[in-house]
């Protein structure tokens, strides 16, 4: 699921629809782990930029590492009598929890591919859990609405990818055939081909080992 619709999907047969739907989604969970390791590297940097895209709860845990330890900046702590940094260690553990969490759906990622969309749905789960995180930690306040609506538009990627490898499991094979060529072919009926000004064009064949990558 894209922000934009592709114009080309008119030509697309129902199968390469599914699938472009599948692989937009697990896109969208790289998109979270590039921009959680990006957010993560700021904080540590001492910046104030924030990109959306990222996941709440390992960018909360590298946040509450340095806060626990006096990482922050001075303005963090106006208010906090006697405040005592905690040792390093505690650090070390807040960020390698953040660590686990994103290695994990980098796991996801990779295993959905070939591993079935089980691995799509762990995702989702897990990016639920990251939404109600950030909803307790922060309420919903006027500058998170764009956080909000950013989790909510990943929520909706990843369930439409999980329904699209649902539908895809519901379409039947094509069945391979030796062409003069010498070469195995699948056929895609003719229902399946576009119709522009009344015209009907005629089956595709696609090279079997083109349709096995569009399965996987």
């Amino acid at each position: 699921m894209g922000l934009f619709k592709n114009k080309n999907t008119q030509n697309m047969t129902e199968r390469q629809k599914l699938t472009a739907r599948y692989n937009g989604a697990r896109s969208n969970i790289l998109l979270v782990i590039a921009f959680t390791l990006i957010n993560s590297v700021l904080l540590f940097t001492g910046s104030d930029s924030y990109f959306l895209f990222s996941a709440a709860i390992p960018y909360y845990m590298t946040l509450f590492g340095l806060l626990y330890t006096g990482r922050m900046p001075a303005e963090w702590y106006e208010g906090v009598e006697n405040f005592q940094p905690d040792p390093d260690v505690v650090l070390y553990v807040y960020v390698a929890v953040a660590v686990v969490i994103v290695a994990l759906y980098a796991l996801m990622w990779f295993l959905s591919k070939k591993h079935g969309y089980g691995w799509l749905v762990a995702a989702l789960l897990l990016f639920v859990a990251d939404t109600f995180a950030m909803f307790y930690y922060t309420g919903f306040t006027a500058d998170m609405i764009l956080d909000f609506v950013f989790h909510i538009w990943v929520l909706v990627s990843l369930t439409s990818g999980i329904i699209a490898a649902i539908n895809l499991k519901k379409l039947p094979e094509e069945e391979p055939y030796l062409a003069q060529d010498g070469q195995t072919y699948s056929y895609i009926p003719q229902a399946e081909a576009p119709i522009e000004n009344n015209e009907v064009y005629a089956p595709v064949e696609v090279p079997a080992e083109a349709v096995e990558e569009t399965k996987e």
